[in-house]
């Protein structure tokens, strides 16, 4: 066991997953940055990571598909040889689907729900009996201010992070009497590459069926390209400072960003129902 605490991080190539792998990694952390291929497309991503454990930062890249069984255990198997532990968890991986809601096939949709939804099981499942054993340690998921309402053209997008922050909420009620605590962000807008990135709807005739609404989309598409939002080094720090925190005492949910601040009584009214049910229910 390593006297550092150890942190595993899903795509962690770009955005808000490499800015937390490298701030936890400055701040003390052995960060482990999992990433898609990182002999192909992602090289640069490991090559950076692999400059910086250079210059003296304990981090490392670790090819990390949240989609594949064979690679989720892999990866985890690899923090466990070399860490021997994992005290913080952040579930990050993700994609975007932007449209309209019927023109997405199943197909389209099973690979955005792959991956907020099944991949983050797969990587909970994997690490998650190591923790237990411990009896100590923070699960964390990216979520979206899009977790908790619908964004416009997003449904899809929408309907994937509430159903991860459900999951996510259930392993904090019961984690919790474990010693492991449980903390979803919820950030708004974030400058990181997902918008260079944005998946149309595949179903082009069906776009074509609703006319000016199909023309809205293309609209859509190239606006969100030219929005800017904070850096989302910005957002690491925040984790940083709930990682800080005492067990019990980390909330739940933390926004992040202007534009998510709307959703804060959102967060409060389903707390205080979440609490009478089980109440309720639970005992």
């Amino acid at each position: 066991m390593t006297a550092r605490r150890v942190a595993l991080v899903t795509g962690a190539s770009t955005g808000i997953g490499r800015s937390v792998a490298e701030t936890l990694a400055r701040n003390g952390y052995v960060v482990f940055a999992g990433m898609r291929d990182p002999d192909g497309k992602n090289r640069a991503a490991r090559d950076a990571v692999a400059g910086l454990a250079a210059a003296g930062v304990l981090i490392e890249a670790v090819a990390l598909d949240v989609t594949d069984d064979a690679s989720v255990a892999a990866a985890v198997a690899t923090v466990m040889e070399k860490a021997g532990q994992i005290d913080v968890l952040l579930n990050n991986a993700g994609n975007s689907l932007v449209g309209l809601t019927e023109c997405s096939s199943i197909d389209q949709m099973r690979r955005l729900f792959d991956t907020h939804v099944f991949g983050t099981q797969r990587v909970c499942r994997a690490a998650l009996p190591h923790m237990r054993r411990r009896k100590t340690g923070v699960l964390a998921f990216t979520s979206s201010m899009g977790g908790r309402v619908v964004m416009p053209m997003s449904a899809h997008y929408s309907a994937a992070k509430a159903a991860m922050e459900m999951m996510a909420e259930g392993y904090k009620i019961e984690l919790g009497p474990l010693g492991i605590d449980v903390v979803i962000l919820e950030p708004g807008l974030v400058q990181t590459k997902i918008f260079d990135n944005l998946w149309p709807n595949d179903d082009e005739a069906r776009v074509a069926d609703y006319g000016a609404l199909g023309d809205r989309l293309r609209f859509t598409l190239e606006m969100v390209k030219t929005l800017k939002g904070p850096d989302p080094a910005e957002l690491a720090d925040v984790l940083l400072k709930l990682l800080e925190m005492p067990h019990g005492q980390r909330p739940l949910r933390t926004t992040f960003g202007m534009d998510a601040a709307l959703v804060g009584p959102v967060n409060i009214a389903t707390d205080e129902a979440t609490r009478a049910l089980f109440a309720m229910y639970a005992g």
